[in-house]
């Protein structure tokens, strides 16, 4: 994972877009899109909201401090997004859930997404006794015998979860929207 703006992405394929497709078939090519669409946006509002409860809250300060310089503090909460890409004829691409990335910037929280996610270690620099008994060790590398470990920290993984708890409910969410979309075709056909 190189970029950390989406990390969640999810795709129907197999019997169950089979199964769509048969459907939006009756839809039309100019309402099987807007159905399916309706469908995605509906299902990735579910997740959007998942994702902020399951997000880890920090501090609620403005602003703190972070390897000696002053930074925004963003919650990650504040900044999950969605998007929904690529409808053509009723074919479905993909939907994504994740976190807003502003490159270079440390006004959305991207830049420590990563961390909070997947989990890190906790470094420090070693002292020159410290470093003394790592050169004896082996280690010859500086990178190897400047920094110290002394913790670690898990990984949250709630992204993942996320995904995992919302996945199943896609497919009854676009049959939801394909029915909803039928109903309001026939509807307007009668009259009404």
């Amino acid at each position: 994972m190189s970029r950390n703006s989406f990390t969640a992405l999810v795709e129907i394929d197999g019997a169950e877009i089979e199964m769509l497709n048969r459907k939006l078939r009756r839809l039309g090519d100019d309402l099987a899109p807007k159905a399916l669409r309706n469908g995605f946006r509906k299902w990735t509002t579910l997740c959007k909201r998942t994702a902020k409860t399951l997000a880890p809250r920090g501090p609620s300060r403005p602003t703190e401090k972070v390897r000696g310089t002053e930074r925004p503090n963003p919650h990650i909460a504040d900044f999950i997004t969605t998007k929904v890409k690529g409808y053509s004829k009723g074919r479905v691409v993909w939907a994504a859930v994740g976190v807003k990335e502003i490159r270079g910037s440390y006004a959305t929280p991207h830049w420590y997404l990563r961390w909070v996610e997947f989990g890190h270690k906790i470094k420090r620099r070693a002292t020159q006794a410290e470093q003394i008994l790592l050169k004896s060790r082996g280690n010859e590398k500086k990178k190897e015998y400047s920094r110290i470990t002394i913790g670690e920290v898990r990984g949250t993984f709630f992204l993942r979860k996320t995904l995992s708890m919302c996945e199943p409910r896609l497919v009854p969410a676009v049959e939801d929207a394909i029915a909803a979309q039928i109903e309001k075709n026939w509807e307007v056909k009668r009259g009404r």
